[in-house]
């Protein structure tokens, strides 16, 4: 082989080996844009990731937040309430204490008062019932003899002739026309009422009294008998 195909044949292969390195080249430099644009489009995805997830981690710390204001005032009003409720217990418990003293009080009082009741009924037993039955049995004797204006002071007089020209009447009301005390009229009204000489209207108060129906024409013949005496003596 001569030298020039020897150098022909250098020169071919250094032109095949120029052609691979471009081709080579080439293929490495478009697979280089390639990664370059894979890596920059994976870039791009990954910042649209991370402010998705800033965003949501934004809201979430947000929320927790919010919830840890509510959660902290949630316990700040249990906090109150069960001191309410406490307090409002104590109080409950309280008034139910008194409750049961005045309970307790009011069952004392009425026993007391029972009791009472039922000495002021042995006392109404034992004590002769004078007021109910007037003794009239003197009354008739004095009638009988025609004079029983005689054991008469003049206060009753008075009384029984304002009982027999003005009609029926209460004490408070002879009272006033005696010009007698409450006390005094009380005492005079019921000596009258238990010797027979007046009846009393006991189905309302004060009691109204009146002159013995039995005894008004004696009443009034022996009045007039008294009255007459003087101008005979005389």
């Amino acid at each position: 082989m001569t030298l020039d195909a020897f150098a022909l044949l250098v020169d071919l292969v250094s032109v095949l080996c120029l052609v691979l390195v471009v081709i080579v080249g080439s293929k490495a430099i478009r697979a280089f844009r390639q990664s370059k644009q894979a890596v920059t489009e994976s870039a791009s995805l990954i910042s649209v990731i991370v402010d998705a997830l800033s965003s949501r981690i934004q809201r979430s710390e947000s929320v927790m937040v919010q919830l840890r204001s509510d959660i902290q005032a949630t316990t700040q009003r249990s906090d109150t309430l069960a001191g309410e409720q406490v307090s409002l217990r104590e109080s409950h418990q309280e008034t139910l204490h008194h409750l049961q003293e005045i309970l307790s009080n009011d069952k004392k009082l009425i026993l007391e008062f029972e009791q009472l009741k039922s000495k002021l009924n042995t006392i109404r037993q034992r004590s002769p019932a004078t007021d109910a039955l007037p003794k009239r049995e003197n009354l008739a004797v004095l009638v009988s003899d025609g004079d029983f204006l005689a054991s008469l002071t003049p206060t009753e007089s008075l009384t029984l002739e304002i009982l027999r020209d003005e009609g029926a009447k209460t004490a408070p009301e002879i009272g006033k026309r005696l010009r007698k005390s409450r006390e005094h009229t009380s005492r005079l009204m019921k000596k009258l009422y238990m010797e027979g000489y007046v009846d009393r209207e006991s189905n309302r108060a004060p009691f109204r009294y009146k002159l013995n129906e039995s005894l008004r024409s004696t009443f009034e013949s022996s009045s007039n008998t008294i009255r007459a005496k003087p101008s005979e003596t005389f």
